[in-house]
């Protein structure tokens, strides 16, 4: 059993700034008013916890997680972000875990345990195996007992129901829209309603931005470059777009291509700013005769945005010059560039003093690179990147215990952390701890096989501490092939989805299995040709038109070079599911639909369906050169994309074909 806390999420986001110690920008009014609301509101939970562990029992074992906490010190930002996710800004990255129950150590620690660790140790304490697939594993140092862990290649083979539509069912709901964008354009679906469309485009927009940072946050950052680049291009005004494709190409050692858009994004800045104050001089001149405590609630929306426009932060852009700087080798520029930046919200600081601290690493200036990490921590404790940083200095100046004791603290903090595991293996080797070295050594290239210094590394112990020239020489290999697979990768030569199918491996086929014919007589069913635009359909109503079948069309949409005998279609039938009026008329007819709208047909109403079945390396470029006729862009994905979820689109149709028994499907290849 799941229990879903959320309302702990809800007070953090609207109370947290409130609480003490009392933030500068926080007035003592509101302080007073609201600085007991977190602490109440946790005591609040605890008493629900309390009473569901009083209800479970003694022998009911309970996890407690978050994946993420709130900054309730000098860290948590002034201001947040204009974007959806921007109250993400008052996250801690860290959450908790906390168990009870009759195999569990009791006031024990974990250590290094992850979120991706819940559902494996679920498993094990279920005596159920775990997927070697899964990135997460089970947190045995909690247990008091050994348990038994079984292992499986997956739980995605294993049949039986997860509550999930098979793989050939699940669309992407950005793809999906796409696709459906494609009919719309093609003529063969009603435009959607323009709040509605407005509100769609919004939603599609923050899922392909949160797909982007998704591979940022995995390092597939060459993934999330043409994302970005889409996003920007439609979205010229959203800076955020052109920050974190900045930095994708930054993580590239792309810095020509990262300046280049760094100075694109501030001409484009520049420009926004411009019209913003053009636009704001004339609001205020509108509100001049208006009180401020009068103002609307759209008339204050309005200026706030507005006034956001007009401004540029000197010290982003500061940040963001020091960190090309820094990219590009030039360290003592990034450092006076990123000084300009000190001026920065407190929130921001940590990520400004680990830069220049790298950039005094660089300058082997060991000392002052010190003092900035220092600074990190004192401002983030709980910061592993600053913690690895002092192990690099303390390393660069023989002081190995202490870099071992910053290695070690960073691992406590994320033990999936390789370059953490490397450095404290790096630590143990020069203090003669070479057993312990290797082990430490070997674990950071289990959790990244693809890091050529450490292979390095573990080849020349093996070399000159064991003898093993074997073990050397297969690393010296694997440390050669990782440096080249990096080439590539930041080079584009890898393909991460080499798997994909072209799209001559796709074709259209409904499946009815053995259904029943219809025992309705035909005058009294709807009579309906469907399939893909550009499967036959036009040419099946020409052909049934011209046999002197009546036939249910308008002429709206006139014949053209694409379809010089016509289309054969009825304005209406694009409205199926909003407007169904027009069904009854429909009778003993025949009426063009395209298969995307068949599961918004009315029930109770009988219906034979002649459905096109056409190949879809061919039904996409027709849909290609109808496009081009039309003078229309039609959907962004790539053809292989759009046939892919054409086809389950066309899956999806097909269950709703066969659950409904008034439903008789005749497919026509």
């Amino acid at each position: 059993m799941a229990v879903y806390y959320d309302a702990i999420d809800h007070f953090g986001h609207g109370f947290m700034r409130y609480h003490p110690p009392r933030s500068p920008w926080i007035s003592e009014e509101d302080f007073d008013l609201y600085k007991d609301v977190i602490e109440s509101a946790y005591r609040f939970h605890n008493m629900m916890l309390g009473t569901y562990m009083n209800l479970a029992g003694e022998d009911t074992t309970i996890i407690i997680c978050s994946d993420h906490g709130f900054h309730p010190d000098r860290l948590r930002p002034q201001h947040i972000p204009n974007e959806p996710a921007g109250p993400a800004e008052e996250h801690r990255p860290f959450g908790i875990v906390a168990m009870k129950g009759p195999n569990i150590k009791q006031d024990g620690v974990i250590f290094g345990a992850h979120l991706l660790d819940i559902t494996p140790t679920i498993l094990s304490l279920y005596g159920l195996p775990v997927g070697r697939d899964m990135d997460g594993k089970p947190l045995v140092s909690a247990w008091k007992d050994e348990v038994a862990i079984d292992y499986i290649d997956s739980w995605e083979q294993q049949e039986g129901d997860a509550g999930m539509h098979p793989p050939n069912l699940r669309v992407d709901s950005v793809d999906s829209q796409a696709a459906l964008e494609q009919l719309v354009e093609l003529g063969y679906i009603e435009e959607l309603d323009e709040n509605v469309e407005v509100q769609v485009a919004n939603t599609i927009r923050e899922l392909r931005y949160n797909l982007a940072r998704s591979y940022i946050g995995a390092n597939r950052h060459r993934e999330a470059i043409p994302i970005l680049n889409e996003l920007w291009e439609e979205y010229p005004e959203e800076s955020r777009f052109a920050i974190q494709l900045f930095q994708c190409h930054l993580a590239l050692d792309e810095t020509e291509s990262a300046e280049k858009i760094m100075e694109k994004a501030l001409g484009d800045k520049r420009e926004v700013m411009e019209q913003a104050r053009e636009e704001l001089n004339q609001l205020v001149e509108e509100l001049k005769d208006k009180k401020s405590e009068d103002y609307t609630e759209q008339e204050i929306h309005k200026l706030r945005k507005l006034r956001m426009k007009a401004t540029l932060n000197p010290d982003a852009v500061s940040f963001f010059r020091g960190s090309l700087l820094f990219a590009q080798g030039n360290y003592e520029e990034a450092i006076r560039e990123l000084d300009k930046a000190k001026k920065a919200q407190t929130h921001n600081l940590p990520s400004l003093y680990l830069k220049m601290g790298y950039a005094y690493l660089g300058l082997k200036k060991w000392f002052d690179a010190a003092c900035y990490f220092m600074q990190v921590l004192e401002l983030d404790p709980a910061n592993p990147d600053a913690h690895l940083g002092l192990c690099k200095t303390h390393l660069k100046e023989h002081r190995e215990d202490k870099a071992l004791d910053e290695a070690m603290a960073a691992l406590s903090l994320i033990y999936h952390n390789p370059q953490a595991h490397f450095l404290c293996g790096l630590a143990l080797y020069r203090c003669e701890q070479i057993t312990d070295a290797v082990k430490a050594i070997e674990t950071a290239i289990s959790q990244n096989p693809i890091f050529p210094n450490a292979h390095r590394y573990l080849a020349g112990i093996y070399y000159k501490e064991f003898q093993d020239g074997e073990k050397a020489a297969k690393h010296r290999n694997l440390a050669r092939e990782a440096q080249q697979r990096i080439k590539d990768f930041k080079a584009g030569k890898i393909d991460l989805n080499q798997n994909a199918g072209s799209i001559s491996d796709w074709v259209i086929e409904i499946n009815t299995g053995n259904k029943p014919k219809l025992d309705a007589p035909m005058e009294d069913t709807v009579i309906i040709v469907s399939g893909l635009p550009r499967s036959g359909t036009s040419m099946m109503m020409q052909m049934l038109a011209a046999a002197g079948i009546s036939v249910m069309t308008d002429g709206v949409r006139e014949a053209d070079e694409s379809n010089p005998k016509g289309y054969y279609e009825y304005e209406k039938s694009k409205q199926v599911g909003s407007d169904n009026s027009w069904i009854p008329d429909a009778k003993g007819k025949f009426v063009k639909i395209v298969a995307q709208l068949l599961p918004k047909l009315p029930s109770g109403q009988p219906y034979r369906i002649i459905f096109m079945q056409r190949p879809l390396s061919e039904v996409i470029p027709s849909q290609d050169k109808l496009l081009e006729r039309l003078g229309k862009k039609g959907s962004k994905l790539t053809p292989e994309k759009l046939a892919e979820t054409y086809q389950k689109q066309l899956k999806q149709v097909e269950q709703v074909l066969n659950y409904y028994q008034d439903i008789e499907v005749l497919p026509i290849n």
